[in-house]
């Protein structure tokens, strides 16, 4: 069976889910007037998408819901299910089985079509019938109405069901739709035309604006590639000179610094050596009166020497043996003496130079010593200056580290919205800065914008000139974080708790929202061992830092220890604060250290001066030493062979004293000539040093002078210079959003030669252009594109065109055989149908327009058995009834189809006809499913089963199965009983 079964709920009368098997080949469906029966009917042809209202009997579509009655409340939706065996392949579909369902609610009016219960579209369903032979217009479905009408139809109406038995409906339908595509697509092409029309005015004026506009930017282009190239090189030759000032000034301040310092020594050394003179010179007056009183005093006692020594001599001459021997005696004495006395002299004087040796080796050791710690102490000082150069070299340039921070802070003059960097907006209080710093972290060198658009620009001006990368803080988006309040008073209870980062914090008001958002959440704790304690009692939920830089981590993970020399932004100031102080400190003691040096050196220059004098005075008295030894050894010679027994019993005489006198005035007179003469000459020389200095001095100043002449000139120089570099890199910013840095590695290494020659000539052509549209070439290529486009779409819709109308022309050779050869093999069935249920006469099909099988209408000519009528409508009622069913079964025997539903279509008929009408049905059963709605013993006789509709319940259709052959046997059964 091809239609397998129907299922119901809320169609019409029927309320309840009714289901109707379908499994013989022809079923009727019977019943009195007014139950239900021809739902059935309508219940088909509304689930394979019958819309019209009128056709399935009501005026809103909602009418085929369930309305109720009198026992029942109407229900809210209709739905309908065919299920069809489709082994066959009647349907277009490889299934083997389809369910196609129709659903209506009437709340909304909501319809919905299924296809094996999945959603589909009306145009599904009716693709998914097409050309199967069923249909809600074709002769497989048809009714008293259907028959009558088809007989009294115009030949063009009769057409539509030939087509659908030629198989052409689907071609029909495709014809119609192409053809209505046709249509869209001829509007489509002239509108396209109109528009392509439109832009072929504007292209031609754009294309020459636009060619204008890319000569004005080529040219434009290359006066800024040359322009920025003259500004690099320009730039790179001010940066030279700038370099070789700086480089000029440093040895300038260098050699300045040295020649201050040499001036600075050599006039101190000329203060101490003029004091020195000036002591020497007071020395050498005293020691002069002193030799002059001392050659006085040996002129008396050399002249009281000279009167004794006339009266020995004259004893000696005249005198006794015993006066020669006693003056002898006292020659010898005085001899013994003046021996004596130089030789202590001697003695001494070496013990002198050996002492002062001594001395002299130990100061050396002391000058050795004090000089190792005066180097120590120096180069500690320039350890800690050069630490301190370094600390300000990154204050002065903060970034250098960072390029990507260090472009955009060198450009914030050019870059609105940007404000600073987290470590300049944010100054820590005294004490803090290494707990800030490690708090802030990489976010220290994050930079500030008013909001996401400054930021946007920044990050553009980094990617064009490929600056290096940048964080940003819009503090439009930015959120302020926070401690919860029970962990705050938990901290505040907690030993070494200091506070809350962000409360360490000075900055500008703008600036606050910054801090909140970095700082507001983390703890400040004096130990790591208070910060652990702390972690742990807030569950390891907050950043804890300490005021050495140890970190805690949320989690519990920590990072603390000490770099050599880490410096921060945050840092750096306290450090070189510190380092400043501890610089002076270190200073003081060099000056210590020099001192000590200083005393080191002139306490060994003075040994060394007091041993030399010691060695002189004991060269002199070495040869006076031996020749008082010679005259003593004479005078006791000659008293031996005077007094022989008298020598050793030798005494002192009144001559001793002034003999001792005498020796001691020569003694003395000798030391001050000594220590005058070192004196003068010590004298000599510090003047001679004096002068030599003074000239050097004045030497050194005039070269001062010159070269502070010479450095201010290099410093006007440089400032000049400087303000020149500073505009050149300012409009390289400004005009050309470039970098140095970045335009440098643009600019071709070759010179640029007559490149102001260049300049003028491109700015004189720019100017010949005249105005541009610099939006032209965006423009043209907008416009021509849309023209491209256009002319692409129109040549598409040509195309289309064309093969639309390819298409209907093959359609239309289809249909035109399809058409003929289904209308040649119905007319030739028609006759003997026509006969059988007529028992006799003829008939056949006429085209109107035989030329144009396309359009032309169907017209039947029959002549049944002894009648000759011209015209059908002529016809009774029952004629056209027959007629109309003898083309059908015509039209089944050319092409059969799966189902033929009949409602009531032998009404009509009379007995007789009704009983050839149903014996005829039987000649088809075997290819052709019929369901009969009749009410007509004959129809029903032929019938294999009989559904049985019925009212019980008022309004409310039921059914009822009924067997033939049960049907039969209960026939029987009746007449069989007695009346």
């Amino acid at each position: 069976m091809f239609l397998k079964r129907i299922e119901m709920q809320g169609f019409k009368s029927f309320a309840d889910k009714v289901v109707i098997q379908f499994d013989h080949d022809v079923t009727g469906i019977v019943g009195p007037n007014g139950c239900g029966k021809s739902n059935i009917t309508d219940a088909i042809r509304w689930v394979l998408g019958e819309q019209s209202v009128k056709s399935l009997r009501g005026n809103a579509m909602t009418d085929v819901i369930f309305a109720g009655s009198a026992d029942r409340r109407m229900v809210n939706m209709a739905e309908v299910t065919l299920v069809f065996d489709n082994s066959r392949r009647d349907l277009n579909s490889e299934l083997d089985e389809i369910e196609v369902t129709r659903r209506l609610y009437r709340n909304n009016g909501e319809a919905q079509y299924l296809i094996n219960r999945n959603p589909v579209r009306l145009k599904d369903v009716v693709d998914l019938i097409l050309d199967s032979g069923l249909g809600k217009d074709s002769l497989s479905m048809i009714s008293q109405g259907n028959i009558s009408s088809f007989a009294e139809a115009k030949p063009i109406e009769r057409r539509a069901i030939f087509e659908d038995a030629a198989g052409v409906s689907k071609y029909k339908k495709r014809k119609l739709e192409s053809l209505s595509k046709l249509e869209r697509t001829k509007e489509n092409l002239d509108r396209t035309q109109d528009i392509l029309s439109e832009l072929e005015r504007q292209v031609s004026p754009l294309k020459r604006q636009a060619r204008k506009a890319e000569i004005y930017r080529e040219k434009k282009t290359r006066l800024q590639e040359i322009e920025i190239a003259v500004l690099v090189e320009e730039i790179t030759h001010l940066n030279q000179q700038i370099d070789e000032a700086v480089k000029t000034l440093f040895d300038i301040e260098n050699s300045t610094t040295m020649q201050q310092t040499t001036i600075q020594v050599h006039e101190t050394a000329n203060l101490e050596a003029k004091k020195d003179s000036n002591g020497l010179e007071v020395e050498i007056n005293k020691l002069q009166e002193e030799l002059m009183r001392v050659i006085n005093e040996i002129q008396t006692l050399e002249t009281r020497k000279i009167e004794l020594d006339e009266k020995r001599k004259y004893a000696i001459e005249v005198g006794t043996r015993e006066e020669k021997a006693k003056q002898m005696q006292s020659l010898l004495e005085e001899a013994r003496f003046e021996y004596e006395d130089r030789q202590q002299r001697l003695d001494q004087l070496q013990r002198d130079v050996a002492l002062l040796s001594q001395q002299l080796s130990q100061t050396a050791m002391e000058l050795a010593e004090n000089s190792q710690k005066n180097d120590e102490a120096a180069g500690i000082l320039r350890r800690l200056q050069n630490r301190r150069e370094v600390l300000e070299n990154l204050a002065r340039q903060p970034f250098n580290s960072q390029a990507g921070v260090k472009a955009v802070m060198d450009s914030q003059a050019f870059l609105p919205g940007v404000l600073g960097v987290v470590a300049k907006v944010l100054e820590p209080e005294k004490g803090y800065e290494e707990a800030i710093s490690v708090a802030l972290g990489g976010a220290m060198y994050n930079i500030v914008t008013t909001d996401e658009a400054s930021a946007r620009q920044a990050i553009s001006f980094l990617k064009k000139n490929q600056s290096g990368r940048a964080t940003f803080l819009p503090i439009r988006v930015l959120k302020p974080r926070w401690i919860a309040q029970d962990h705050r008073i938990v901290a505040q209870n907690t030993e070494g708790f200091l506070g809350v980062a962000s409360e360490f914090i000075h900055c500008d008001p703008q600036f606050d929202l910054v801090s909140q958002s970095l700082l507001q959440n983390v703890l400040v704790c004096d130990t790591l061992e208070h910060g652990n304690n702390l972690a742990d009692l807030l569950k390891f939920s907050y950043k804890i830092v300490t005021l050495d830089g140890d970190v805690i981590h949320r989690g519990g993970s920590m990072t603390g220890g000490k770099a050599r020399n880490s410096s921060s932004l945050m840092t750096v100031q306290r450090e070189l604060e510190e380092i400043t102080g501890t610089i002076q400190s270190q200073q003081a003691k060099c000056q210590l250290a020099q001192k000590a040096l200083d005393q080191s050196g002139r306490q060994r220059s003075e040994l060394e001066r007091s041993l030399t004098e010691k060695r002189i005075a004991s060269a002199q008295l070495e040869p006076v030493v031996d020749a008082k030894r010679a005259k003593f050894e004479r005078l006791k010679n000659d008293y031996e062979l005077l007094a022989p027994e008298a020598v050793d019993g030798v005494q002192e005489t009144f001559a001793d004293s002034l003999i001792t006198s005498l020796n001691q005035a020569y003694s003395r007179r000798d030391e001050i000539t000594t220590s005058l003469s070192q004196k003068r000459q010590q004298k000599m020389k510090l003047t001679a040093d004096i002068e030599r200095r003074e000239q050097q001095i004045r030497q050194i100043r005039r070269e001062l002078e010159t070269a502070t002449a010479s450095s201010h000139a290099i410093q006007l120089d440089k400032a000049k210079i400087e303000t020149r570099l500073e505009n050149n890199l300012a409009r390289l910013t400004s005009e050309y959003q470039l970098t140095y840095e970045y335009a440098r590695t643009k600019v071709e290494e070759s010179h640029i030669e007559n490149a102001r020659e260049e300049v003028l000539q491109l700015r004189s052509e720019i100017e010949a252009l005249g105005n541009i549209n610099m939006n032209a070439p965006e423009e043209y290529t907008e416009v021509n594109d849309r023209y491209e486009f256009m002319r692409k779409q129109v040549d598409d819709l040509i195309a289309s065109r064309d093969k639309i109308l390819s298409a209907i022309d093959e359609m239309d050779e289809v249909m035109v055989r399809q058409f003929k050869d289904m209308f040649d093999k119905i007319n030739e069935e028609l006759g003997d149908t026509f006969r059988a249920l007529f028992g006799g006469g003829k008939a056949r099909l006429i085209l109107e327009d035989p030329t144009d099988l396309l359009n032309t209408g169907i017209d039947i000519d029959v002549q049944p058995p002894g009648k000759s009528v011209q015209n059908i409508r002529l016809f009774s009622g029952g004629e056209k009834s027959l007629i109309a069913i003898s083309v059908l079964f015509a039209i089944l025997k050319a092409r059969p189809v799966p189902l033929c539903i009949f409602d009531e279509v032998e009404a009509a008929l009379d007995q007789g006809n009704v009983e050839r009408f149903a014996r005829y049905i039987k000649n088809f059963s075997e290819r052709t499913q019929f369901i009969v709605v009749t009410h007509r013993p004959g129809t029903m006789g032929q019938c294999d089963v009989l559904y049985g509709v019925t009212m019980q319940k008022q309004g409310v259709s039921q059914m009822l199965k009924v067997e033939l052959t049960d049907a039969i046997e209960m026939a029987e059964t009746k007449e069989v009983q007695p009346a």
